[in-house]
């Protein structure tokens, strides 16, 4: 209702509180405040609800995102408006079934709650902290009832908008404009249950709760949806965690191994046969695990797919991106490497007639090589990933629970359009000014004593280390690079 200009939305406080609740563990440090122990719970028309949710603020790319933020998967949205239109069975049929088929449409009713957050005064998102002219307010109003009063400013183009959608964020995009001319008018309504000033944390944590722990939705897609949820410790003591990230990294092995293009195609040795490739699946998945994802416990950097960016919130990607990222890199090496002239270590296999890249005497195809390379990239783009917009990178992809070829193919694509990209190019170019022959590599025979001993010091785990940090200062030492003093920087700090 309109009240002297005002919008003024009728709501039911309840409460939802155990008295032994007040014991249990919150830390604000690790955006798990307190909770407010009332919610609200009321309607608002879908289109107003929409305007005044953040969850819209990804809908275009290259945007930057505040809040709580997860990937658009327009074919489920596509699916709920037509199941608003037309009901179950007659909104998934095809054109053909849909005109002999006419009495099997039906209302779509949408009665299950939205669910958000309403910020409160001084809440920050994304380095942006909510305008006091864009608060909604709550006051009680009569017969225990409430009123909760919208900002008549809707811009927030440069601040935060207040309402975060928790659940249901995807009923909502079925009411952005489809190419229909039965558009659904806009005083569809909608129910909500509206908790205050809820830490993104805990929005994580409730996000499971309703999608996951019932086993509605599989356990790695939600990581996707809600990247949050990828640095939540109560997730790590039951193991989720621990599960997630090892799927994740056989499946990214699994997208290198078998994507057209990928540096990496049939070149893993999947079942662990002698004759196969010289890396095995197994090495992919612990070199994965061991660095882009990472919790960076103990004296371990953290992985930029897994931990915490400097907002306090995970980067984004899906595993289209995640896997695109990891091939691009790889495919930047091969190809310097094809085109170098000069470098004596490339030389010597070309000589010879091997590849430098593939051949079973070059680091670059053995453990070693693998863990330092992925290592070194994770390192120096997770440390500068705020400088670097990496989270500006938001491709639009349906968020299916699939990744297909073409969705890297398409993910691929894109980052050559993004900002960061020159980064990869020059980490390329670093890369390859390291000599990458084993000991059994071309003309090593011919090479110091001081030479091999050098060599010898980068086997063992213990060499995964002291291998990244001589590319790192290979890259700091080198005049012509753009990232020298960002290696130089992250060799200080990971040297102290």
């Amino acid at each position: 209702m309109t009240k002297e200009g005002k919008k003024i939305i009728p709501a039911l406080r309840f409460q939802q509180w155990l008295d032994i609740w007040n014991a249990y563990e919150y830390k604000e440090e690790e955006q798990r405040k307190k909770p407010d122990k009332y919610l609200y719970m009321f309607s608002m028309n879908a289109a107003e609800l929409r305007k005044f949710c953040d969850v819209y603020k990804r809908d275009r790319q290259g945007s930057s995102s505040e809040g709580i933020q997860r990937t658009r998967d327009k074919l489920r949205t596509n699916r709920i408006y037509r199941y608003i239109k037309y009901g179950y069975p007659y909104g998934d049929l095809n054109s053909v079934q849909m005109e002999e088929n006419e009495s099997l449409r039906k209302p779509g009713w949408l009665p299950t709650a939205i669910v958000i957050n309403i910020l409160q005064n001084g809440d920050k998102r994304k380095n942006k902290i909510i305008s006091s002219e864009h608060l909604v307010k709550i006051e009680e109003d009569k017969n225990n009832f409430y009123k909760l009063e919208l900002p008549h400013n809707s811009d927030f183009s440069n601040s935060v908008a207040p309402f975060e959608v928790i659940d249901g964020q995807h009923r909502l995009w079925s009411f952005d404009t489809n190419d229909d001319d039965e558009v659904i008018p806009e005083n569809f309504e909608l129910p909500v249950i509206a908790f205050h000033g809820l830490d993104i944390a805990w929005q994580a944590y409730l996000f499971w709760s309703i999608n996951v722990s019932p086993k509605r939705i599989n356990p790695s897609h939600a990581f996707d949806l809600y990247p949050l949820l990828r640095t939540q410790d109560w997730l790590e003591r039951v193991d989720e965690l621990k599960v997630y990230r090892e799927a994740r990294a056989q499946e990214l092995t699994e997208i290198l191994y078998s994507q057209k293009g990928s540096p990496w195609k049939e070149r893993i040795n999947m079942l662990g046969e002698r004759s196969a490739g010289s890396v095995s699946q197994a090495g992919w998945v612990r070199s994965l695990l061991a660095t882009f994802f990472s919790t960076g416990k103990g004296n371990s950097q953290k992985g930029l797919f897994q931990s915490n960016l400097d907002d306090n919130t995970p980067l984004e990607w899906s595993r289209s991106q995640q896997a695109a990222f990891i091939i691009q890199i790889w495919d930047d090496i091969k190809k310097e490497i094809e085109n170098n002239k000069e470098e004596e270590w490339i030389n010597k296999y070309k000589d010879s007639g091997k590849d430098p890249f593939s051949d079973k005497t070059s680091w670059l195809n053995q453990d070693q090589g693998v863990r330092a390379v992925l290592m070194v990239t994770n390192n120096l783009f997770y440390k500068n990933s705020s400088e670097w917009n990496l989270d500006n990178w938001f491709i639009g992809q349906d968020a299916s629970n699939n990744t297909s070829e073409e969705n890297v193919n398409y993910a691929l694509k894109n980052l050559n359009e993004q900002s960061f990209r020159n980064y990869l190019k020059s980490l390329a170019q670093g890369i390859i000014n390291f000599d990458w022959r084993s000991l059994k590599g071309p003309g090593v025979d011919e090479k110091s004593e001081e030479f091999k001993a050098e060599k010898r010091s980068y086997r063992g785990s213990g060499g995964y280390i002291a291998l990244g940090h001589k590319i790192l200062k290979m890259i700091a030492d080198d005049q012509n690079s753009n990232l020298r003093s960002y290696a130089s920087k992250l060799l200080n700090e990971t040297m102290a």
